[in-house]
């Protein structure tokens, strides 16, 4: 009976023993793989560090291999500068050019810095639809004629809505 037991122990004593050994080699290489993601995000860092750089030097001239990426971010620039002037104006805001403050549209000035605001001219196809949204506002307005006391000292009121 005590060498049954003995193997028990001696068999439990090598299970911690390895179970402590693997626990050691997973928290090492956590720690390894924990570097290794480190290492990889400064790379990428490095890399759109590196890309700018390469883009605000050379965009205006970049080389044959690269021109087709290079007018692709100068799109995707040039897209999210008006969608965040489209916010603005939504929001009843201009962009101070000086200082970057957010001003409401009826100011003259910034309230950050002073400057003088440049306030936007509106685009054609805004000033049409303004226009036309006038019309249709207009045309959705009924006639009413309201006609003062007649002989009886009653009054009428005619509403031709079309």
């Amino acid at each position: 009976m005590s060498d049954i037991l003995k193997k028990i122990g001696d068999t439990l004593t090598d299970a911690g023993k390895t179970v402590g050994e693997k626990t050691k080699q997973a928290g090492t290489v956590a720690k390894l793989n924990a570097k290794i993601i480190s290492s990889e995000r400064s790379i990428s860092e490095s890399y759109s560090i590196l890309g700018k750089y390469y883009y605000d030097t050379y965009k205006a001239n970049p080389d044959e291999e690269i021109a087709e990426t290079v007018n692709a971010v100068t799109a995707a620039i040039d897209a999210i500068s008006e969608l965040k002037s489209e916010i603005l104006a939504i929001k009843g805001l201009v962009k101070c050019t000086k200082c970057g403050g957010e001003c409401p549209f009826e100011d003259t000035f910034c309230g950050k810095c002073g400057a003088v605001l440049e306030k936007p001219e509106p685009a054609e196809d805004e000033v049409e639809d303004f226009e036309e949204s006038e019309e249709a506002a207009e045309s959705e307005v009924p006639n009413i004629v309201v006609v003062d006391g007649d002989e009886n000292g009653s009054s009428e009121t005619e509403n031709n809505a079309e």
